[in-house]
């Protein structure tokens, strides 16, 4: 009988987060049992076809937040008094371990971490998967004070980077393996865990065949610019912008349709308005993956101008690269991160520096101006993505760590207990 795993999400599904849905898919298409966890209920938008795909259950953990229910108050209460009643003294130890973290107390998270671990008792999971070193591997934290399962991560980009040294060292500790995303990523955690927990190198896989390139256009009047990413800081986008002025004001003909969505539509919006791009640029909002694919299609190049934030927020490798480059289309981003394990600028890309508009606006006229050059780039990124980002063979090295992770013996909690009336101290947030 195949075990069942556990994966543990902040939200499923999400429009932004197509790089988990096709583990997912493909983790199931390979043989593994999943249970998926979503410690938030989605927003009540389009979601990728593929989501219907998706064999696993979902459970949508109880919640006080973002508004109070008491239908679900009950349910996490009650989950905790089972709990209890099991046995008293590893519930106490698991609350003796929450109230002596540096970390803020939210009485939310140690409830739901309560309720995931009585939840996967139920159903007789023993390892838990969580994606994103932040919240959800707190939650897999707390789970592993009350029940001793086992738990991995995989840590991507702002879970690792906002997080406190500390504490993500400690997650990292407890846990079987992690993952991630960039060699970068991989050398950064290196440096900041002090324990023997093996931490991978797990490159996002692609459905090749999905993303497979068109014959295009080189002779089209109007080069088609196209950027996808959501519309927050590290992004870029407002370099892009600055960008596409100054290719305005060199006469360069261009159009540029950014797909998105995020905090910063309404900045971004002005910009072009007072940048008087309205004719150049249209910003095109949500779309599903099957939708995105048609913009691809019609582009002649792709953008993303990442950088990295001043609190040091960053992106690993942004999917949506990958995506482009399978396509065919020639990209240009940025030298940051693990970006550069990507695309190797005047090879299958072009890189330039992180917040410089001139030196994006000249690479963007130079790809405009040559169609050769174009196909050129295009050919090598579909070339390096088959090399290096295929999904069957990277998912397929996801699965093999998990499957030996199920079969670990279960940790047991070790703290030492206090009286169950130290639950007063949490403070909800």
């Amino acid at each position: 009988m195949r075990p069942l795993i556990g994966f543990l999400l902040k939200t499923y599904p999400k429009l932004s987060e197509t790089f988990i849905l096709n583990e997912i898919l493909e983790l199931e298409r390979q043989g593994l049992n999943l249970h998926i966890f979503s410690l938030r209920c989605p927003p009540a938008d389009c979601t990728h076809d593929d989501v219907a795909q998706v064999q696993a259950p979902v459970t949508y953990l109880p919640s006080l937040l973002p508004e109070f229910d008491p239908t679900q108050e009950k349910q996490l209460i009650d989950a905790h008094l089972d709990l209890f009643n099991q046995d008293s003294k590893t519930y106490l130890q698991a609350l003796q371990f929450y109230l002596s973290r540096t970390e803020e107390r939210r009485l939310n998270e140690f409830l739901q971490g309560g309720y995931l671990a009585w939840h996967m008792q139920q159903l007789g999971i023993t390892h838990l998967h969580a994606h994103f070193a932040n919240v959800p591997a707190v939650t897999a934290e707390i789970a592993q004070a009350f029940s001793g399962m086992s738990y991995s991560i995989t840590a991507h980009a702002k879970d690792i980077y906002l997080s406190d040294n500390a504490a993500l060292d400690r997650r990292i500790a407890k846990a079987e393996f992690v993952l991630t995303c960039t060699d970068y990523n991989r050398c950064y955690l290196e440096q900041v865990s002090t324990s023997h927990t093996p931490i991978h190198l797990a490159y996002h896989g692609l459905d090749i065949i999905r993303f497979s390139p068109v014959l295009r256009s080189q002779s089209s009047a109007v080069p088609l610019i196209l950027s996808v990413g959501r519309f927050c800081e590290k992004k870029g986008f407002p370099y892009l912008l600055k960008a596409c002025h100054l290719l305005k004001q060199t006469g360069v003909p261009f159009h540029c349709a950014i797909v998105g969505y995020g905090p910063l539509g309404d900045c971004i919006r002005q910009q072009i308005s007072d940048l008087g791009l309205t004719d150049h640029i249209t910003l095109v909002g949500k779309l599903t993956q099957d939708q995105l694919i048609e913009y691809y299609q019609e582009a002649d190049l792709f953008v993303l101008p990442c950088l990295v934030t001043d609190d040091g927020d960053r992106d690993g490798i942004p999917n949506v690269l990958l995506e482009a480059m399978a396509m065919e289309l020639p990209v240009v981003s940025t030298d940051i991160s693990g970006i550069s394990e990507l695309v190797e600028s005047n090879y299958n890309g072009v890189l330039v520096p992180e917040k410089n508009e001139l030196a994006l606006a000249q690479a963007l006229e130079a790809l405009i101006r040559q169609p050769e050059l174009r196909i050129t780039l295009g050919e090598a990124g579909r070339l390096t993505v088959l090399d290096k980002f295929g999904l069957t063979s990277n998912v397929g090295r996801v699965k093999d760590w998990l499957l030996k992770a199920v079969k670990q013996p279960p940790m047991r909690p070790q703290t030492q207990a206090r009286v169950l009336g130290d639950l007063l101290q949490l403070t909800v947030s």
